[in-house]
């Protein structure tokens, strides 16, 4: 058998990967530090006697801790603990930012309305707040995933950063709207972080990049007198989607419903946007007569009506997604367009933002998992990289 460098380097990779299958849960010499996830609530941090739970309900948690407004960070709380929570008869405390309780409560229909007593932040939610709890600091720091959404930094016997989703980026809108700032690295000891994009396939274009194209794409579509639907999620990527537009002012802007409410939830805590409208104050027949204007809507919509007959009428369609750099994401959408943007860090950003914060032990968690444990293998040679499922 020949040996090549090629094979080396696989013989490395399935070392490393037996490596991780003999991790313990607790992987940390430290008895006052645990980071896990529990088979039945999901995942947590313990350290010097407090247990915080992360993105999800633990009734065994001093904290719940909840990172933004995605539906799968929403902590999914059990109806009979809901009415025991609002009477208070459990003692627990939740922290977030204002944005994130209030889309948190759009989104569960009026769940984490708590009494005031239960949020660490009580009514100030709007800064990067710092608290102390039983001797250990906590602070919420914007991370740019997406409005109101927070990584969480905590200081005890140990420095831990739990980035949740996040994007290094700074992203400024042409149309002179707030600037979005990303999250930079912060020195820690142990750092638990995402990487949905963490295979070197995933690189994407500069935030103004991105905006020159898509401006110029919908406005000679405009101009043609076709119609643009733009496809993102409900919450977060469409509200960024909408402040990346610089289009005239006379051309509609319309808003599927759950898009228009989030939107409207954002602009009572001060986020501006352009003009816009529900798409429900036209009809099916008047949608399909009209030329020239621009829906927002979440991805699966454009298979259902209204929007499937006036995509299949002339209307030109547009897909934001990092996913769309794999060819067989774009299967699943036949598009005349698609942005390869996102609100995570693509596989670049992982790498300067994992160096930068220089932690002696880093947990991943989504995504390219395995094959990003790979690469860090080689750049944080002297960092214990282990895999949180």
């Amino acid at each position: 058998m020949y040996y090549t460098k090629e094979f080396e380097n696989l013989e490395i990779f399935k070392n490393r990967l037996e490596e991780i299958k003999k991790l313990k849960k607790n992987s940390l010499e430290d008895k006052d530090i645990l980071i896990t996830k529990d088979p039945i609530y999901g995942k947590y941090i313990k350290i010097d006697g407090i247990i915080i739970a992360v993105d999800c309900w633990n009734p065994k948690a001093d904290i719940i801790f909840i990172s933004h407004g995605h539906m799968d960070h929403i902590p999914n709380i059990p109806e009979n603990v809901v009415k025991d929570l609002f009477e208070e008869k459990i003692k627990i405390k939740f922290i977030c930012s204002k944005i994130t309780r209030e889309i948190a409560k759009y989104r569960t229909r009026n769940r984490f309305d708590f009494p005031q007593s239960m949020w660490l932040l009580g009514e100030d939610l709007t800064k990067e707040n710092s608290i102390e709890y039983k001797g250990i600091k906590i602070t919420l720091i914007k991370n740019g995933h997406t409005y109101g959404s927070t990584s969480l930094l905590i200081e005890g016997s140990k420095k831990i950063l739990y980035t949740s989703d996040f994007t290094t980026r700074d992203r400024e809108f042409l149309n002179g709207n707030k600037i979005i700032y990303g999250l930079k690295s912060i020195k820690c000891d142990i750092l638990i972080m995402e990487c949905t994009f963490g295979s070197p396939q995933y690189i994407f274009p500069s935030f103004l990049e991105l905006q020159n194209d898509l401006n110029e794409y919908i406005n000679e579509q405009l101009f043609q007198k076709y119609p643009i639907i733009l496809l993102a999620y409900s919450f977060g990527k469409s509200q960024i989607i909408l402040n990346m537009l610089n289009i005239p002012n006379e051309i509609p802007l319309l808003l599927e419903n759950n898009i228009a409410k989030t939107t409207e939830i954002l602009e009572h805590n001060g986020i501006q946007f352009l003009n816009w409208e529900p798409y429900r104050n036209y009809n099916k027949k008047q949608l399909m007569n009209l030329n020239e204007y621009i829906c927002i809507i979440p991805p699966y919509s454009m298979f259902n009506d209204p929007f499937k007959s006036i995509i299949s009428n002339r209307a030109k369609v547009i897909l934001f997604s990092g996913k769309v750099l794999n060819k067989s994401y774009q299967n699943e959408f036949k598009v005349d367009k698609y942005v390869p943007y996102s609100d995570h860090c693509d596989f670049n950003e992982l790498l300067t933002f994992i160096n930068g914060c220089k932690a002696k032990i880093i947990y991943l968690e989504h995504g390219f998992t395995k094959s990003f444990s790979y690469s860090l293998s080689k750049n944080r040679k002297h960092s214990q990289i282990f895999i949180l499922k």
